[in-house]
């Protein structure tokens, strides 16, 4: 979702698409360019069932003018979908925040841009009576956390040319492969990331290990130095105060070691 929006729209944006997706739209994505000058905040297709046509209330719109003296069943609910295209159902949602954008937009003055457009609002920023002819309403709290209420008192399906349905389903398709294709080039590199991340880590300690034998065996360049001035060779650059007692230890150790040649050559032995 776009970063600059509120969270409030983020909110309503997201129980637009969750309505969408239990209504059994498959793909449903945010931030489509589904016509020229129209970028719509949630856009999905649909191939409704009878069930899922019923639940959205489509057996109660009006038919298309062309059909209205037909001697079409009006239980017929598969033939009524027809009637709006042989494709799938195109789905626009705007969600709006505030009056002033709500008013200030220029959008409603063109052509619907889908078979079914969709105004989601917190409650209280749009009447029910101002909703765009022919679209439908979808009323959220005014936290945006869930539905409130679906206003269909001037729901309508907008026919879409078959050109226009084809693009709008391209775009959407489009955006939802831009999407998976930048996670999973994330994701790739995210494990990239943690296994150079535990190559390094393994080739510090790795170091480290080394020049501790080296020092401990006085074999290093400067064999009299104490431990705690090759430790930042070893990239160690602070040590906490309660390991004092160990590297005195281990530098005692090394005195007693070096005074014993026989038992250092016979440690380089093994």
């Amino acid at each position: 979702m776009d970063c600059n929006k509120t969270a409030l729209t983020h909110r309503v944006t997201a129980v637009a698409a969750a309505v969408l997706d239990g209504f059994g739209c498959k793909p449903v994505e945010t931030e489509v360019d589904i016509s020229p000058g129209w970028i719509a905040d949630v856009a999905s297709f649909w191939y409704p069932t009878r069930t899922e046509a019923k639940r959205f209330g489509m057996q109660k719109l009006t038919l298309p003018a062309r059909l209205v003296d037909t001697e079409l069943d009006g239980d017929d609910l598969d033939m009524q979908l027809r009637c709006w295209g042989a494709g799938p159902l195109t789905v626009a949602v705007e969600v709006k925040t505030t009056p002033a954008d709500f008013r200030g937009d220029r959008k409603w003055l063109l052509p619907p841009p889908a078979h079914i457009c969709i105004l989601a609002f917190p409650s209280g920023v749009v009447s029910p009576d101002d909703l765009p002819k022919g679209w439908y309403g979808l009323e959220t709290t005014k936290n945006g956390h869930r539905v409130r209420k679906w206003h269909r008192n001037y729901a309508d399906i907008h026919p879409q040319h078959p050109g226009l349905v084809l693009d709008f389903v391209a775009q959407v398709g489009i955006r939802r492969d831009h999407r998976t294709r930048h996670r999973a080039i994330k994701d790739f590199a995210k494990a990239r990331r943690v296994q150079d991340a535990e190559k390094r880590k393994r080739f510090v300690v790795a170091r480290m290990l080394e020049n501790l034998a080296d020092w401990f065996q006085g074999t290093d360049s400067q064999p009299d130095r104490p431990l705690r001035d090759i430790l930042p060779e070893m990239g160690i650059k602070t040590v906490p105060n309660y390991l004092d007692p160990a590297i005195d230890y281990l530098d005692s150790l090394r005195k007693r070691n070096n005074k014993n040649p026989d038992t250092r050559s016979r440690g380089n032995a093994n």
